[in-house]
C-alpha cells in the first residue's frame, strides 16, 4: 500500500472513531465523522483492486454501522450523540433531532423518542413562559424566532375543538369582569394539538399553560400550531377566597340561585381566585367547584337529617330533600327553612 494511501486510511479511521470518545454535544463531531467517511471513500476510489460496487456500498455500510453504534451507545450509556442536531431550549433542556428518532435531554437525563411519537416529556417548569399576547402580537415574527422549537405558552382558552385541540387568542381584560371573561382578538390564534385527557377539565376563559413544538404558520389566517404538547399542571383554581354581597333589604324569603341552591339575605357570593373572580353560581354550574370543596373546612351540625355548615363569611343549610340554602352569617339557625 502506498504511503499516501495508508495515511489517508489511518486519518479517515481516526476521524470516524475519535468523536465517539468525546462526551459533549458539538456539530463538529458529526462533521468529523462525515469527513472521515468521505476520506474513506476517496481511499477506496483510489484502489485498483476494489470494484465499483464495493467502492459505492462500503461507505454506505460504514455510515449505517456508525449510525447504529451511535444510537446504541447513547441509549445504553446516556452519552452525547453524534448523528443528531441539537435544539437547545436552555441549559436544562435540549432536544436532539435525528433521522428516525429524537432525544429529550432533561437535566442530563436522556429520554428516547423513536419515530417522533412522544409529547414533550421534560418537566414543564424548566421552560421559560411566553404570554399568548406576546406570541400573537406578531405571529409571523414569532414563527421565525421559534420555528420548530419547543416553547411554553400561557393564555386563556378561546375555543375547545373536539377532544384534541384548544384554541388560544390574544385577549384584553375588562374592568371588573366576572367568570374569567375577556375580549378575544380574532386577528390571530394559536391552535394547540392536545393528546391529554385533562383537556376535559378546561372551559372557555380558563387559563392554561402548555409546552409544545411550534410546527406551522398559516399566513392567510395568521394561525400558529403547536404539536407534541404537554399541559402544565397548576393550582390556579385550587385556591380561592369567598366574598359575599349581603342584601340591604332582606325579606327573609328564599331566592332561587341555581338548581337546588337558594340564597337567604344574600345578593350574591363570589370566588376570588386571585387571577379571576367568579360568581359561585357560575362556578358550581361549570363544575369549577363542588359542594364538598365549599364545605370541606366548615363546622358541621346535624338535625333530623338536615346539615348546617358554618363558614367564615356565610352559612349553608343542606336539607335532607336535596335543597341547599346559602344564608347570611348574621341569621340564626332555622331548620324549618327546609320545609318551605
Amino acid at each position: 500500500m502506498e504511503k499516501k494511501r495508508l495515511i489517508l486510511l489511518i486519518l479517515s479511521i481516526l476521524m470516524i472513531i475519535i468523536p465517539f470518545f468525546i462526551n459533549i454535544y458539538t456539530i463538529y463531531k458529526l462533521i468529523c465523522v462525515a469527513l472521515g467517511i468521505i476520506l474513506f471513500e476517496i481511499f477506496l476510489a483510489t484502489s485498483k483492486k476494489l470494484n465499483l460496487f464495493l467502492t459505492i456500498y462500503l461507505p454506505i455500510l460504514l455510515l449505517v454501522f456508525t449510525y447504529s453504534i451511535d444510537y446504541l451507545k447513547t441509549y445504553t450509556l446516556e452519552v452525547s450523540p453524534i448523528f443528531i442536531l441539537e435544539n437547545k431550549i436552555n441549559n436544562d433542556v435540549s432536544v436532539y433531532n435525528s433521522l428516525f428518532y429524537r432525544i429529550y435531554k432533561c437535566q442530563n437525563n436522556y429520554i428516547f423518542d423513536n419515530d417522533y411519537k412522544m409529547n414533550f416529556v421534560c418537566n414543564t417548569s424548566l421552560v421559560e413562559n411566553i404570554d399568548i399576547n406576546t406570541l400573537l402580537s406578531e405571529p409571523r415574527e414569532a414563527y421565525k424566532k421559534y420555528k420548530h422549537d419547543f416553547i411554553k405558552v400561557t393564555g386563556k382558552v378561546s375555543k375547545i375543538i373536539g377532544n384534541s385541540k384548544i384554541e388560544l387568542k390574544e385577549y384584553t381584560m375588562a374592568d371588573n369582569s366576572l367568570n374569567g371573561y375577556v375580549k378575544f382578538n380574532d386577528n390571530s390564534k394559536l391552535i394547540v394539538n392536545v393528546n391529554d385527557t385533562s383537556i376535559q377539565n378546561y372551559k372557555i376563559y380558563d387559563y392554561i399553560t402548555v409546552v409544545g413544538l411550534l410546527n406551522s404558520y398559516n399566513k392567510k389566517s395568521e394561525e400558529l400550531t403547536l404539536i407534541n404538547t404537554k399541559i402544565e399542571e397548576n393550582n390556579l383554581y385550587d385556591n380561592y377566597s369567598f366574598e359575599v354581597i349581603e342584601s340591604n333589604d332582606c325579606d327573609h324569603n328564599l331566592k332561587d340561585y341555581i338548581d337546588n341552591y337558594y340564597t337567604l339575605c344574600l345578593d350574591n357570593i363570589y370566588l376570588n381566585y386571585g387571577i379571576d373572580n367568579y360568581e359561585l353560581s357560575y362556578a358550581l354550574k361549570d363544575k369549577k367547584i363542588t359542594f364538598d370543596s365549599i364545605t370541606k373546612d366548615s363546622e358541621i351540625e346535624t338535625n333530623n337529617g338536615h346539615t348546617y355548615y358554618s363558614l367564615p363569611k356565610f352559612n349553608i343549610l343542606s336539607c335532607q330533600n336535596g335543597k341547599n340554602i346559602f344564608q347570611n352569617k348574621k341569621l340564626e339557625k332555622d331548620y324549618s327553612l327546609c320545609e318551605e
